[in-house]
């Protein structure tokens, strides 16, 4: 497939902007000074007191903004921002629009990156910021993958779409549904096993165990008993205590036999509807023994979907569930290393919203916005604070920050899965169920492992991703339709790309505007895209960088042409600095 890939027609790189785009990659091998501060207490506000306070929750909560997305949260203080977005209508569900395609556009829909245009097409046209970025941290928890959903061709992307639509419709509903949402999804039955699941019989057959493993280690307890503030429970040796055993296991994969779906390979048109409808369940298939598991039985005899439901409740309402998902999402959103005491109140939040409610994630994911620690100001916050932005976050906040315009409103960004040569990432793009990276992984070696502290985003970064991702980035800058034009299948299935007309354009008026004015060019990105956080050193060392490159010319259309330069080296050096990299 990789032989298929889109040319991203690079732009080749003029002698003072390969100068500058050099010493952007020098400085993202430094930052600035960090502050070893402790955490004080703070009385919380309404509203953003600053441009800076305003830009840092927008980037926690969504994916950033531009300078109106600023003066409106500061005119409406942070629950009236919450309570908007929290009621903004999302764009037409991902399968509708997947659906639209296939009728208006088939060649386009039959091509192999047709999947992450659909996801990226929802993730820029909404105004339901919040609402999109839950839905991608839930799709980092509940993760499917595209080789892991082995479906008909035909129907794949209908099938993942759909998936994504059933992780929006509870971004602020239950948990509880959300498990037997994901748990039904013809997407998760196949990645792990559920659908076409059997029952044991008297050859030795017994039933799959996959997902029955993953729903309680990666879905919803874990593997050792927690407390409230997501430390680890000991016993009386001071070990961790498991959550289940292999019996546990065995137990709990006969409730998960029985489910199907009337998946049609090799058919040239495939039924559709199957692919956004949960899997149906047929008696005979399904596990009639008793199944005893987390100090739950079921007794013998029992139906497949009275199973379903007593185990999901079971899960649901295991005490880890609260601090295990709390503690992911905070990452997510705000920070890897919360302190005990903020998992503490989220998870206490998950417990009880305050209306004796369980598993409210609209509830939970204002507990994590609004929290202290969450507002608290980043010169306060100590060294280790804040989180890596992933690099699809960074793609979305570039696109809907800067004035690109989609002449079709396709939005068309392509996979960029492929680290080699893009993000390494993208929507849905994870190898397998443990999702791009680890929640508790450590950078070996560093400083942070040192202090026992994690760095999940960092286990896909490198040198040679922090250079590709500047290539990528000054590609979408300076010539952005190369990329992000139509591509399509013809007659004879071979992959084809569009006219340059179809991809994105980028208008940088307001930018240039301001490229003889290096300061105030910088501290523009500076906010909009850095909140605030670059220290007077980086500062410094891009006004000197940027300086280099004239904009003076008798000719005007190489006077625009330079600004533009001098615009995207100051961009590119702010992107690639560690304090933006750090949101803190």
């Amino acid at each position: 497939m990789e032989a298929d890939l889109v040319d991203a027609s690079e732009v080749p790189l003029n002698g003072e902007l390969g100068f500058v785009l050099a010493a952007s990659l020098a400085l993202a091998a430094c930052g600035g000074s960090e502050s070893e501060s402790s955490i004080a207490a703070v009385t919380p506000v309404l509203k953003p007191l600053s441009d800076i306070e305003a830009s840092r929750f927008l980037a926690q909560a969504g994916f950033g903004g531009n300078q109106d997305d600023l003066e409106r949260l500061k005119s409406l203080g942070y629950e009236g921002w919450l309570t908007l977005q929290i009621n903004e209508a999302p764009p037409p569900s991902r399968w509708a629009y997947g659906m639209q395609l296939r009728s208006n556009d088939f060649p386009a829909f039959q091509n192999w990156q047709v999947l992450p245009n659909i996801l990226w097409q929802s993730l820029f046209s909404g105004k339901d910021v919040l609402q999109q970025r839950m839905t991608l941290a839930l799709s980092e928890i509940f993760v499917i993958s595209y080789p892991g959903v082995d479906v008909a061709g035909p129907i794949k992307s209908l099938v993942m779409a759909h998936f994504m639509d059933l992780l929006q419709k509870s971004a602020f509903g239950n948990f509880r549904q959300l498990l037997e949402d994901v748990t039904l999804s013809v997407a998760m039955g196949r990645m792990l096993g559920t659908l076409g699941n059997l029952k044991e019989d008297n050859k030795g057959r017994r039933p799959d165990e996959n997902y029955a493993r993953e729903v309680m280690q990666l879905f919803t307890i874990g593997l050792y008993e927690l407390n409230l503030d997501g430390s680890l429970k000991k016993d009386s040796n001071g070990q961790p205590i498991e959550t289940y055993t292999l019996d546990t296991v065995s137990n709990l994969a006969r409730v998960f036999t029985g489910w199907t779906a009337s998946l049609q390979f090799n058919v040239v048109n495939p039924d559709l509807e199957v692919s956004h409808q949960p899997m149906s369940h047929v008696a005979a298939n399904h596990s009639l023994l008793e199944k005893n598991f987390l100090g739950t039985v079921i007794p013998a005899g029992t139906a497949g979907p009275a199973s379903l439901k007593i185990a999901l409740d079971t899960l649901f309402n295991h005490p880890n569930v609260g601090p295990f998902i709390a503690k992911q999402l905070i990452q997510r959103f705000v920070s890897s290393n919360p302190s005990p005491a903020y998992i503490s109140r989220v998870a206490s939040i998950f417990n009880n919203n305050g209306q004796s409610v369980r598993g409210d994630l609209k509830a939970v994911i204002k507990g994590i916005l609004l929290d202290p620690e969450a507002r608290q100001a980043p010169d306060l916050l100590g060294q280790f604070a804040g989180k890596h932005r992933e690099p699809m976050i960074r793609l979305v906040q570039l696109i809907r920050t800067l004035d690109y315009r989609s002449p079709d409103g396709a939005w068309r960004l392509g996979n960029t899965n492929d680290s080699s040569w893009r993000l390494g990432q993208g929507p849905l793009g994870a190898a397998s169920v443990f999702n791009f990276f680890r929640p508790g992984y450590t950078p070996p070696g560093s400083e942070l492992a040192k202090q026992g502290l994690v760095a999940p985003e960092m286990q896909i970064v490198s040198e040679t991703s922090t250079l590709v991702q500047v290539n990528y980035w000054y590609n979408l800058l300076m010539d952005p339709q190369s990329s992000t034009f139509r591509t399509y299948n013809d007659a004879n299935g071979n992959n084809l790309n569009d006219k340059k007309e179809t991809g994105l354009s980028l208008f940088l008026t307001e930018e240039k505007k301001l490229a003889d004015q290096p300061t105030a060019l910088l501290e523009r990105f500076n906010l909009l895209f850095a909140c605030g956080q670059l220290s007077d050193g980086v500062k410094a060392a891009i006004i000197n960088s940027i300086s280099k490159i004239s904009i003076v010319d008798a000719n005007p259309a190489k006077v625009e042409s330079f600004k533009q330069n001098r615009v995207v080296a100051t961009l590119l050096m702010v992107l690639s600095n560690p304090e933006y990299l750090v949101l803190k």
